[in-house]
């Protein structure tokens, strides 16, 4: 699990597509106004290690480690069972990452981190709206929890952009700080996600194509 540091797959493969190189299974794509969100290769190790091996990220995230190597980061990088881990792209570039956890219930908890010098520029609310709303529109989870450390204020305003509700208090384990950490713990059923969610792709691409119809036409966008 990470500890919190209309979206449509814009370019979903069929499954005799490219293939995550992890798991063998067809990769699913993810597009937002400004992001592309797709499934971590092998290749992003370097740049994984130098950004979330900074110990800014590092210690708000429940399980990667500080000091980070790039081999235990290739070990991150490999999604475990019921997980699903976005590579979080701008314009090329890795710049974080997020996903979620499916329980047995069937609820899923929801993580995220961004690099150090991407932050406060709404990438990681950004990229979460699309990940919740990829789990409750295409894999139909019926809501999702999700928690940051008490001393990640970012993360929370993210969460509470998403619709997110807190429900208590706990302690969750802290892999880079080795010890166990007071933290927050959030709740969104998926009637409320649903709801929050503005239209996104659907509808930048159609302004996109409208725009350029009317600058065809000689028409003002």
């Amino acid at each position: 699990m990470m500890v919190a540091c209309a979206v449509l797959p814009a370019a979903a493969r069929s499954a005799a597509g490219p293939t995550n190189p992890f798991l063998r299974l067809p990769m699913v794509t993810i597009a937002t106004h400004r992001l592309v969100l797709r499934p971590f290769r092998r290749s992003d190790a370097k740049e994984f290690t130098r950004l979330a091996g900074d110990w800014s990220v590092a210690s708000m995230t429940s399980d990667i480690p500080h000091p980070l190597s790039e081999g235990q980061a290739r070990g991150w990088l490999k999604p475990g069972r019921r997980e699903v881990r976005f590579a979080i792209e701008l314009e090329g570039r890795l710049i974080g990452g997020a996903g979620y956890y499916q329980r047995r219930s069937g609820t899923a908890e929801l993580g995220f981190w961004l690099g150090r010098e991407w932050w406060g520029r709404g990438y990681a609310t950004e990229a979460t709206r699309a990940v919740v709303h990829y789990g409750i529109e295409v894999k139909r989870l019926p809501g999702f929890t999700s928690s940051h450390f008490v001393d990640n204020n970012a993360s929370a305003g993210v969460l509470r952009k998403l619709g997110f509700e807190p429900t208590g208090r706990g302690r969750i384990i802290c892999t880079a700080r080795g010890y166990e950490v007071e933290a927050v713990t959030y709740w969104l059923p998926a009637r409320y996600a649903v709801q929050a969610q503005p239209v996104m792709a659907r509808a930048a691409s159609a302004g996109r194509w409208r725009a350029w119809l009317s600058r065809l036409a000689g028409r003002p966008a």
